[in-house]
């Protein structure tokens, strides 16, 4: 039987940072709710859990001498503004040897770069919509050119669908980029719109053992085109998960593109891999995350509900996965 752990959770809310839990400019923080899902989960399966805080607070535990003696922390912060904020909290635990869930700050950063991200899953031969970075106007006309309309165009480095947006026509693209340059300020991702359905696959474990835990199609409530899966229909109740029906085939080739763009990140425990499925059976990666939500309505959990895996079964395997990682890093032989 497997020790029962020690677990401290590190996590951040917009009210850490004085942001309105109203907007959906900067969504890619954690809500309460599902923090204390977390640990109501992990403390069911007899494990000890702390709270932690942000990295603010875990930099001044640190400092202070107080952090608390954790046999792992479960990481699902994500920090603000930087483009290297996800890896702030990995790169602080490493400093201080403390084992944590999740991916190193290098994985975390390279995959919340969606360009980056894209061009290194063209690499792998994974499908990808066409795309192009947009950074001033003479971009815009580039992208006019070279990118077939509509177009969905995203902030570079945020998750969540912060910012996504579509543009039907020219003019409007136009407008849309001055919108997210002046809100977000910073590269602008902009991809052809693949109109069709939008799923979710989540894997589980690393390496050679990295496993699916399933594929869902995220629906809107009352339509049968989701457009665009937008931060307001993340946060709200307008859209659903359901179990994905596709052709095997489909299902299958995208749970294997899904592993191997995990592993080839050397992405480590859990992830959550976003396609969309055009009219005609043709799937196209739109991103990867490893740091994903696992609240109980998340695509992660669904994948998980679906598959008939116990959440907090697989949230107590990601802690194991990744202390025994850790372990072997280490070189402490286990018991």
């Amino acid at each position: 039987m497997k020790k029962k752990l020690c677990v401290g959770i590190a996590y951040d809310v917009k009210e850490d940072y004085s942001i309105s839990a109203e907007g959906f400019s900067h969504c890619d923080f954690s809500m309460l709710f599902e923090i204390k899902m977390i640990k109501e989960l992990l403390e069911e399966r007899g494990h000890v859990v702390y709270l932690l805080g942000n990295y603010q607070k875990i930099n001044k535990m640190f400092m202070d001498g107080t952090f608390p003696e954790v046999d792992i922390v479960m990481n699902t912060a994500e920090g603000i503004l930087s483009r290297n904020r996800e890896g702030w909290l990995p790169s602080l635990f490493e400093i201080n040897d403390i084992p944590y869930s999740g991916s190193d700050a290098y994985a975390l950063n390279l995959t919340l770069n969606k360009l980056h991200t894209k061009i290194i899953a063209e690499y792998l031969k994974i499908p990808t919509p066409t795309y192009c970075k947009i950074d001033c106007m003479d971009d815009v006309q580039m992208a006019i050119k070279s990118v077939k309309g509509p177009w969905i165009l995203k902030p570079n480095y945020e998750g969540s669908s912060s910012g996504v947006m579509l543009a039907n026509s020219e003019e409007q693209l136009k407008q849309v980029f001055l919108k997210l340059s002046a809100e977000y300020q910073q590269t602008l991702l902009c991809e052809n719109y693949i109109d069709g359905r939008e799923f979710t696959v989540a894997l589980l474990y690393d390496g050679e053992k990295t496993k699916s835990l399933g594929t869902v199609e995220i629906i809107r409530k009352g339509k049968k085109n989701i457009g665009i899966f937008s931060a307001e229909d993340k946060y709200s109740d307008t859209c659903t998960k359901i179990p994905a029906i596709l052709h095997e085939d489909i299902i299958n080739s995208m749970e294997e593109d899904a592993k191997k763009l995990h592993q080839f990140l050397e992405c480590h425990d859990y992830s959550r891999i976003d396609y969309r499925v055009d009219s005609d059976g043709k799937y196209y990666l739109l991103e990867i995350t490893p740091l994903p939500n696992v609240d109980f309505e998340s695509g992660f959990a669904k994948c998980c509900e679906y598959s008939k895996y116990n959440l907090g079964k697989i949230l107590e395997e990601i802690l194991y996965n990744a202390l025994l990682r850790y372990k072997n890093r280490q070189g402490i032989k286990l018991p």
